[in-house]
């Protein structure tokens, strides 16, 4: 029994002590600090501010309309009319337009041809060309969605024309152009906001990234001064890094609560759950990224490296995460690369929480993230007793 209370002793005054080392280290560390500190703590609501409307009204296009019949001018009339575009200017020709929006005065081309209103008059399809300004997103979303739509309501009217000519009106026509009635209504994102889609993924990518970069700083800079954070008897690996995990669970539950629950509230970002069960989910995701960083800081051995891998990593991760191409949509090789970020699952299970308010909702995500942390928990001590091993030999 004495033997076992003296191990256990042992085993926790390990962890304190490299708890307490690890804070030291990280607090000595400038450039450390500076990461965990400005990107932790700026880039929130930084973000939040930059997209804080989320969407872009009356956006300047111009039209390019060679047809110039009925159908193409009652088309640019409703596109008009949409809350999305302003018709700006009406061109000559396609140079035109393209020097508008070289000029910036108009940031999307409304493209029809010659042929387009004889096409639909002999019941053919019609072309309608786009070009958005990819500076932003928004733009090449407010005009998507607005020729889109008009498109879909111009198909409608065309064929209640046809139907009236052939002799079916009222709800005999009606029935035939549509014999399901169909009204979508997007209940936690009626605008259609950008900010609605980014920011759940920004929030919890930032304290990846940070997680990630600065645990990567510091390790790296151990290795160049040739000496580190493991004990001198090649045991106890475990401790060590459970030891490290807990000094940056400390930084990083309050840094996951401020960017996930405090920043969002003070820009009333809609949210229909509870701050606790956000902080349950922050407890889960935190721990994961800690250990998924460790593991994966064992190979920089440059300081410099990191800098290297934010630019080359960051957008896989951030696209991996399904924010900008549906999952679904994956090739299977992508899928499974998808399974090494804890981002992955955090930002789809933020996302979900905040709009359904239930922890069942996210409970596969969970589950995830609690398989990864344990993965990366044995990989991560695993690396750090071969490392000890490795410069040992030496």
């Amino acid at each position: 029994m004495d033997a076992k209370k003296t191990y256990f002793g042992k085993w926790v005054a390990d962890a304190w002590s490299v708890f307490v080392n690890e804070l030291k280290m990280i607090s000595r560390d400038g450039g450390v600090m500076l990461i965990f500190l400005f990107a932790g703590l700026v880039y929130p609501p930084l973000y939040h501010w930059i997209y804080s409307r989320g969407v872009v009204e009356e956006m300047p296009v111009a039209v390019v309309d060679l047809s110039n019949g009925i159908y193409s001018r009652r088309y640019i009339d409703k596109v008009d009319a949409s809350s999305e575009c302003d018709i700006a200017f009406k061109c000559l020709s396609l140079e035109e337009a393209r020097q508008l929006m070289a000029m910036g005065k108009v940031h999307g081309i409304i493209f029809i041809p010659e042929d387009f209103d004889e096409r639909l008059e002999y019941v053919e399809q019609g072309v309608v060309s786009t070009y958005a300004d990819m500076s932003t997103f928004l733009y090449y979303k407010n005009l998507t969605l607005a020729t889109n739509l008009v498109m879909l309501d111009e198909i409608h009217s065309i064929q209640a024309e046809r139907y009236a000519a052939a002799g079916y009106v009222g709800q005999d026509a009606e029935q035939l152009i549509e014999p399901v009635q169909n009204n979508s209504f997007l209940k936690y994102n009626p605008n259609i906001s950008f900010t609605m889609f980014f920011i759940y993924m920004a929030m919890m990518m930032i304290l990846q990234q940070v997680m990630f970069y600065g645990s990567s700083t510091l390790a790296g800079t151990l290795r160049e001064q040739g000496h580190g954070f493991l004990p001198q008897d090649g045991r106890g690996m475990g401790r060590v890094v459970l030891g490290r995990g807990l000094a940056y669970l400390l930084i990083f539950v309050f840094l996951g609560a401020y960017g996930a629950i405090l920043v969002p509230h003070l820009f009333n970002m809609p949210a229909q759950c509870r701050w606790s069960d956000i902080l349950v989910l922050q407890l889960f995701y935190v721990t994961d990224v800690i250990f998924f960083s460790f593991t994966w800081s064992s190979a920089i051995y440059k300081r410099e490296t990191v800098l290297v891998l934010l630019l080359f990593v960051t957008p896989i991760a951030v696209f991996l995460t399904g924010f900008t191409w549906p999952t679904s949509n994956f090739p299977v090789f992508w899928k499974y690369v998808s399974y090494v970020f804890p981002s992955t699952f955090g930002c789809r299970a933020y996302m979900t929480l905040c709009n359904t308010g239930s922890l069942a909702a996210i409970a596969p995500e969970i589950r995830a993230m609690t398989l990864q942390t344990a993965v990366y928990f044995v990989l991560a001590s695993v690396a750090a007793y071969i490392e000890n091993r490795f410069s040992k030999s030496f």
